[in-house]
């Protein structure tokens, strides 16, 4: 976006303002270790990445960090956290984050990225899929084995296709919502119905039990090989994944 610069962070000094960044989007208090820049410079010598966004004041409003991993002998670039300030957030610096990095990857020769989210933050999910183009294709249950302040740290993993051509048609929304944590078939495709606003399912009371439901049926649906492919707003309350064959 104008206004917007995004590159590899390049001193000690930015490197702290990315741990006190992260610290502040994600509520942590000033003593909690969150990461180091040590850990950061050692990334971008191994062939991680470690990306900030800049303001035109050359403040820094955005950052994010990854490795390599490797899948079956076959490496792909992990990003680990991105994060971004309050007051920058809807500038599109998220998805210049994610394109920075993946630029880091395609340099070092690796055609594919992946990264885990919260299968109950609609609009994290929309992005995702639909912004980005990436694929959800496990689900962890669980993922840190740790109780965070929403509950489980449930987590869908995409996969990102960094040369991909044009990703698959996604059909029209279906006329009838499910309610949340509900799948509903639909010829070729699963419509899974989450909420559009995690804050007011903590308002229904209902958290616990709709976690549980939509992880159930992400268990299912992805440990058979489908993929998420989209997810999008279909009314007020309800967003709903559109599942496929992968």
């Amino acid at each position: 976006m104008s206004g917007i610069t995004t590159r590899p962070l390049a001193t000690t000094a930015e490197r702290l303002a990315a741990v006190r960044l992260y610290r502040l989007v994600f509520g942590l208090p000033g003593d909690d270790p969150a990461f180091t820049p040590k850990l950061l410079a050692a990334l971008q010598h191994e062939g991680g990445s470690a990306v900030g966004a800049f303001d035109e004041g050359g403040r820094l409003v955005g950052f994010a960090y990854g490795f390599v991993g490797i899948d079956a002998g076959v490496p792909y670039h992990y990003s680990q956290a991105a994060a971004v300030d309050p007051a920058a957030q809807g500038r599109g610096v998220g998805r210049q984050l994610k394109h920075a990095q993946a630029e880091i990857a395609l340099r070092t020769g690796v055609r594919t990225m992946r990264w885990a989210y919260d299968p109950l933050q609609a609009r994290n999910a929309h992005f995702n899929l639909d912004v980005l183009g990436a694929v959800g294709r496990w689900f962890r249950r669980d993922l840190y084995d740790m109780e965070d302040r929403n509950g489980r740290t449930d987590r869908v993993v995409v996969e990102w296709v960094l040369d991909a051509r044009t990703p698959a048609a996604v059909p029209p929304l279906p006329r009838a919502v499910p309610d949340w944590g509900e799948c509903r078939a639909d010829g070729d495709v699963d419509w899974l119905a989450v909420p559009v606003d995690g804050a007011e399912l903590r308002r229904t009371g209902r958290a616990v039990e709709v976690r549980d439901r939509v992880a159930d049926e992400l268990t299912r649906l992805l440990g058979a090989g489908r993929v998420l492919r989209s997810c999008r707003r279909a009314n007020e309350r309800t967003a709903l994944y559109c599942v496929g064959a992968r």
